[in-house]
């Protein structure tokens, strides 16, 4: 059985097992390296980094990724290096390959060269300062050292913090947090994603950074994406209100002592984009806003012969949302509706149609256009 508890991240990248696992996994490779990074916790750095060489070599190959090439690669540059090696060196009695020392000197060779091509591709797709990076914030807090909770499994798992916060921490991520959080802020680092129910204290800000945002909160719950491979990051809300910086502008208005920087404010059912390419912050409606209050009357929820801006007060209030339209075009709009498990888009589609009006979502909000009813 091979061990693989001395593999470097190199090795790894030579191993047909993980590279399956990394790109296309299957329930059986999935099962397999689960489980042995669940027995060795000690190892998820190094097996991370050999993740990123991994997906680094896919890409640069793209649907050329494959075994075959891999080994030609690396038999091309054993190839040479043993050429190299062998016009330099007398006859030598025949041994097993493994035992030559060519062979080693060979093989150390193509690997350090193989992977100085793939840290390159790797460096030029992900570019962004180091200073920014997981990495580097946790390394160089000024304070106390932090602890950190990192999630090998396949569920999410639950991280409570000092002050009563809860971290729901999904698969393939890592937050690093203070046993106890300072007088002043509370201040967390995450890579990859996880669900943050916040304990409210507008005397301490909470403040989580991630891949080169700020998110910064008094009391709320808000879902945040941060993997270090994607090239966005992103923010949504739940509950409560929510402000997104870029780390860049964040430091910058901390360090000359400015109290506004420039963000992006979210109330529930809102998302915030960060494109890492462009360095810009997208506002927008999630996907499929949740009601705010899950036992709301059912009464709120059947319309009869009721005024469509009484109809669409009611969703601000379930979802909130802000519905934007022409109360006094729209004046002689009627709706007889009843609602279900429908979500807020689909509830809209229904009205719309009903009334002949159409929407769109603009900056984290929606507008409704008619010409009105007669």
């Amino acid at each position: 059985m091979i061990n693989y508890r001395t593999y470097e991240a190199e090795d790894f990248l030579f191993d047909e097992s993980f590279r399956q696992w990394t790109t296309e996994t299957t329930p059986q490779t999935a099962r397999f390296w689960e489980q042995w990074l669940v027995q060795n916790p000690d190892r998820a750095e190094v097996v991370r980094q050999a993740q990123e060489l991994v997906r680094a070599l896919n890409a640069h190959y793209r649907d050329d990724a494959t075994d075959e090439r891999l080994a030609q690669e690396l038999a091309q540059l054993v190839g040479k290096a043993a050429e190299r090696r062998d016009s330099e060196t007398e006859e030598t009695p025949v041994v097993p390959l493994s035992q030559r020392t060519w062979w080693r000197w060979a093989v150390a060779a193509s690997v350090v060269v193989l992977l100085g091509l793939v840290a390159r591709i790797y460096v030029n797709r992900t570019a962004k300062p180091a200073a920014y990076s997981y990495e580097y914030l946790t390394k160089n807090v000024p304070k106390a050292p932090l602890e950190e909770k990192v999630n090998t499994g396949t569920k999410a798992i639950n991280v409570l913090l000092s002050d009563g916060s809860v971290v729901t921490l999904n698969p393939k991520s890592r937050l690093s947090y203070p046993h106890r959080f300072s007088a002043t802020t509370r201040t967390v680092y995450l890579s990859g994603e996880a669900f943050f129910d916040v304990v409210k204290n507008p005397a301490k800000p909470f403040l989580i950074y991630a891949n080169q945002t700020v998110t910064k909160v008094l009391g709320t719950s808000f879902l945040v994406r941060a993997y270090t491979e994607e090239k966005d990051v992103t923010v949504m809300v739940k509950t409560g209100r929510v402000s997104v910086y870029s780390l860049k502008d964040y430091e910058k208005a901390q360090q000359s002592g400015l109290r506004r920087v420039e963000g992006v404010v979210l109330t529930p059912n809102q998302q915030m984009t960060y494109n890492l390419e462009e360095n810009r912050l997208i506002k927008a409606v999630v996907e499929k806003p949740a009601a705010l209050v899950v036992n709301r009357p059912s009464r709120e929820q059947e319309f009869e012969d009721a005024p469509v801006a009484r109809v669409f007060a009611s969703l601000e209030r379930t979802y909130g949302v802000k519905l934007r339209f022409d109360e006094d075009a729209m004046a002689a709009c009627l709706v007889n509706v009843s609602f279900n498990e429908e979500n807020l888009m689909e509830r809209l589609d229904v009205i719309c149609q009903t009334i002949g009006a159409s929407y769109e979502v603009l900056d984290g909000q929606i507008v409704i256009t008619s010409k009105g009813c007669h």
